[in-house]
């Protein structure tokens, strides 16, 4: 994909080249997206610093968060406060929401700060999530967590802030997806990529292959087939960084298939539906991917079309390639035998 020259930095291509949404409602989301832009400067920086003297090395235990997990938190939570477009948040960190204003009536803005923290000891990629929700019809009366409980067809940007080799944000104001990379000499995102489109058929899979003992035998199949040379092309190849958006974001850029089912032990997955699986697959989706979960039947049914039953509620997920996707979907819509705690 062809590079750009011109040195356009994200908040001028939202302010002049982003036309998907009314003009007020772009003017919020540069609002919005200033201040993400603000801590993904802040956490890129802290990331970059994390080994030096073993600060932030070694994990704890008794399910506490590590101590870099807490500050990225604490960054986008503090970026976001004095954005008067949003009223509350909710973050894979946090276990209530993040309330800002007790008067629903702005955005709802929800992100997972920093995504494969577990990686930070052996310099490996790591990342953040975010997605913004359209402004609530409703006002007054006092903000809970069910003003955060709605479906993924109701945001209106999201995007992944990979922070690799460079600190790589792509993202979506509803439109096409772009890529812009910080530079860091002049503290500002500039796009590198315009429309992204994710190749229709994948030839990688990302996937967590130690648990296939305990996939459910339509996944188990669908792997088997994929790493088997078809007339068409090549086995597909496996790349699994463990950090869900640097596989992701490789999908985007080359094609690919992430994937995380359920398994017999847990029948619901281990990633969130409202800060980790909406984001991904509103920016998967207008790329030209598809996303797409389980009922409790064993149905697929679109990402962004579950209800959401809690802020931290998990989903089996599966997201990429449009053609290798679909038939998967197709597989499980024959029936699936699911585990029975699903």
């Amino acid at each position: 994909m062809a590079e750009t020259k011109k040195m356009i930095t994200l908040t001028h291509y939202l302010k002049y080249f982003e036309t998907s949404h009314p003009k007020e409602v772009i003017e919020d989301i540069v609002n919005i997206m200033s201040a993400i832009q603000v801590a993904a400067k802040r956490i890129s920086k802290t990331v970059n610093r994390a080994g030096l003297g073993g600060s932030f090395g070694g994990g704890v235990g008794g399910g506490m968060v590590r101590k870099l997990d807490v500050l990225a938190n604490e960054t986008l939570v503090d970026a976001m406060a004095d954005c008067h477009e949003v009223y509350v948040m909710a973050s894979e960190e946090s276990r209530d929401p993040i309330i800002l204003r007790d008067d629903p009536g702005g955005y709802e803005v929800v992100f997972d700060p920093l995504d494969g923290s577990q990686n930070i000891d052996c310099n490996m990629s790591l990342g953040s999530i975010f997605g913004v929700y359209a402004k609530s019809k409703k006002t007054g009366g006092m903000t809970s967590e069910k003003n955060l409980l709605r479906k993924g067809t109701n945001l209106v940007a999201s995007g992944i802030v990979h922070y690799g080799s460079a600190t790589y944000m792509v993202m979506t104001a509803g439109g096409a997806v772009h890529g812009f990379i910080l530079d860091q000499d002049i503290g500002e995102f500039l796009l590198v990529r315009k429309r992204i489109s994710i190749p229709r058929r994948a030839p990688i899979y990302s996937t967590n292959e130690s648990a296939s003992l305990e996939w459910d035998p339509i996944m188990a199949q669908f792997l088997t087939n994929i790493k088997k040379p078809s007339k068409t092309g090549k086995a597909m190849k496996s790349r699994y960084v463990g950090t869900m958006v640097a596989d992701v974001h490789r999908s985007l850029l080359y094609g690919g298939l992430y994937l995380y089912p359920g398994t017999k032990s847990n029948p619901t997955g281990k990633v969130r539906l409202l800060y980790e699986c909406n984001p991904i697959a509103y920016l998967i989706e207008k790329a030209g991917g598809k996303a797409f979960s389980l009922d409790k039947t064993g149905k697929p049914v679109r990402v962004l079309e579950v209800q959401p039953m809690g802020l931290h509620q998990k989903i089996p997920f599966y997201c990429g390639s449009y053609d290798d996707i679909a038939e998967l979907e197709q597989m499980y819509a024959k029936g699936a035998k699911l585990p029975s705690k699903l």
